[in-house]
Order: structure tokens, then C-alpha cells, then sequence
């Protein structure tokens, strides 16, 4: 039996909540600004895939989406229990563990609003090798690209359309784990190092050019 409603009666936490291990598709549409609804497919209380109209979200666009929807009081959805199509290879998210994430960033977000770097400030890749975990390894995945190059807040936000304070809050996390670091900071860093070799290899040929002086006759 279908459950369908309006998330001015029941906010989308609310819902999700009530559907609890339930496994179908959960519609959610009539959003204001959004051409387009969203499909979301629970399997066991886990979600499995977000779509947007006909087109699979990646995984750092469904959880922005799941998050959004969190905050919207318009709107109406329709859920049909089953079980949901394949589309690819499953999130596997638990919705508890979901939300209390979600819940987290969000306090997080408003606890750091003073410290998150400024749109502008350009940020470069620090290191590879450092292993995240979720919500930051989507987000790496997503941005890597472009902060292998060097990218602001502001560019990612513009190249990738995501929420500025939602890539902000990211880069924040990315630069407190030693994933990335501010591009001016990465090339003092550079030159340091480069200065630092350029004056071993002086050193080196003093000290070798002394050496033969030193046997002269």
C-alpha cells in the first residue's frame, strides 16, 4: 500500500524515520524551484540509489540532496513499497546513521561558520596517501581534479554546481585531515624546499672545491 503526504505535515526526517526498514521507492516532487523530483530507493532501511528525474545522482550529489530535503517544508511525496530497480551498484547507506551524519554536518557547519575559508582562497592537493572516509571520500572524488590543479571554494562551487557552504565546510575538513592545503601556504612550502636544496648543493661544492684547494701545492 502506498504512503504518500506532504512534507508540511511531515518533514522529510519524519518520513524517513516512519519508513524505517521498509524496502520501495519514496517520490518526492512539487519542490519549489525544482523542474524535476527525486526518486529515492530504499532497500531494507538502506538507501540504494538517488535519482534526479531519469538520471542516477553520484554519491556526493545524493547525500547534498538528501541533506537539502531535510530543510524543505514544500513539496509532497509518495512512497511505494517493493523492491527497487537496479540501477548500477548500491549505496548502501543506513538511514539512521544517515541522518545522525547529515545531523552532525549541519551543527558542525554552524559551529565553524566562523573559521570556513574564504570563497576565494585556492586550495592544492597536500598529500594522496592520506585515507578518508565518509562524507569526505565522495567529496574527494568529486573535486580531486580540479584540486590537483589548484581550485577555490568559489570555483569548485561554480565548475561542479554545488552549494558554496557545503564545499567551504569540505575543504575545511579536507585541510584539518592534511588532504589539501591554502596554494600559497603549498608553494612557500616549495620554495623552502627548493631554496633548502639549492643551498645543499652550494654547500656541497664549497666543501668539494675546499677540498682540492686544500691539496694544492
Amino acid at each position: 500500500m502506498a504512503i504518500f503526504g506532504n512534507l508540511a505535515d511531515m518533514p522529510f526526517a519524519d518520513l524517513l524515520a516512519m519508513l524505517g526498514r521498509r524496502s520501495g521507492v519514496l517520490e518526492v516532487f512539487a519542490l519549489p524551484g525544482k523542474r524535476q523530483g527525486y526518486s529515492i530507493a530504499l532497500d531494507g532501511g538502506k538507501v540504494v540509489w538517488v535519482r534526479e528525474g531519469h538520471r542516477r545522482l553520484d554519491s556526493l550529489e545524493a547525500r547534498l540532496v538528501l541533506q537539502d530535503l531535510l530543510h524543505s517544508r514544500e513539496g509532497a511525496f509518495e512512497f511505494t513499497p517493493g523492491t527497487p530497480p537496479v540501477d548500477g551498484e548500491a549505496l548502501g547507506w543506513p538511514l539512521e546513521r544517515l541522518l545522525l551524519t547529515m545531523t552532525v554536518i549541519e551543527d558542525e557547519e554552524a559551529t565553524y561558520a566562523s573559521v570556513l575559508p574564504d570563497p576565494k582562497t585556492r586550495f592544492q592537493v597536500a598529500s594522496l596517501e592520506i585515507p578518508l572516509e565518509e562524507p569526505l571520500l565522495s567529496f574527494w572524488d568529486r573535486t580531486k581534479s580540479l584540486l590537483l590543479e589548484g581550485a577555490s571554494a568559489e570555483e569548485i562551487a561554480g565548475k561542479l554546481h554545488l552549494p558554496l557552504k557545503e564545499v567551504r565546510y569540505y575543504l575545511y575538513k579536507l585541510r584539518l585531515a592534511g588532504k589539501v592545503t591554502p596554494v600559497r601556504a603549498y608553494q612557500k612550502t616549495r620554495q623552502d624546499t627548493e631554496k633548502q636544496g639549492l643551498f645543499r648543493k652550494l654547500l656541497g661544492a664549497l666543501l668539494r672545491g675546499g677540498g682540492r684547494w686544500g691539496n694544492a701545492p
